[in-house]
């Protein structure tokens, strides 16, 4: 007897309204040296079993912020934009998910050990990290929750935080390395938000295709096209 398809893959269906597993490319079909464009909708799943997962696994977390942001270094935002607004606003007005962030750069395929890191803080502001050692008063709200490690005085932070990017091997590959606080907590100091990890890794190939990398908490859809035809 085939098995029904869960309610969230039957949603990403319709929202990608292609497939979201990817199709493996040709030998060749992805190298070193071509340019390419990355496109990326990163949402927050909404429903009792993502915030049954939150609350279950989310601990005080500190994001790895190295690497560059969008516009620095050799990550360049996108010449063509963000192309992919349909498929935020699809996600947006069916109720399931809630968009964090739309992310478009281009970039030159390198190899894992080569390509740099992209800095992500996305999503609600959540407030400012401490110093590293220094207590905050009542009127400044209250110590840095124990586990987390402020990076630097005034350093902001938001829902989503971390580092992406993408490498190129036989095959494309989309690799995160994220924290996302559950702010439904109650906290009066931003440093208190416990997170959960988003980090995976999917394979992708260039085209029209849609790519999906899931998590219980965390959603991300990718589009990636090489530029230098």
């Amino acid at each position: 007897m085939p098995m029904n398809p869960s309610p969230r893959r039957r949603f990403l269906s319709r929202v990608a309204a292609l497939p979201l597993l990817a199709l493996l490319p040709g030998p060749g079909a992805t190298q070193v040296g071509r340019r390419y464009r990355i496109e990326l909708v990163i949402f927050e799943h909404l429903g009792p079993e993502s915030r049954a997962f939150m609350d279950a696994v989310a601990r005080s977390m500190a994001p790895d912020l190295s690497g560059f942001a969008i516009g620095e270094g050799p990550i360049r935002p996108s010449m063509d934009g963000f192309e992919l607004e349909n498929v935020a606003s699809r996600i947006e007005r069916s109720g399931q998910g809630r968009v964090l962030a739309r992310l478009a750069w281009d970039q030159v395929g390198r190899g894992y050990q080569a390509t740099p890191w992209i800095q992500v803080q996305e999503g609600r502001y959540l407030g400012l990290r401490a110093p590293e050692g220094q207590e905050r008063q009542d009127d400044g709200g209250t110590a840095v929750a124990a586990g987390l490690r402020a990076l630097a005085a005034g350093t902001e932070r938001y829902e989503l935080e971390g580092r992406l990017r993408v490498w190129v091997g036989r095959f494309l590959h989309l690799e995160t390395d994220l924290i996302f606080h559950a702010t439904q907590a109650v906290a009066i100091d931003p440093d208190a938000y416990p997170a959960v990890p988003v980090r995976g890794s999917q394979r992708m190939n260039s085209g029209e295709e849609l790519f999906y990398l899931d998590h219980p908490a965390v959603g991300i859809i990718a589009r990636v096209t090489r530029i230098d035809d």
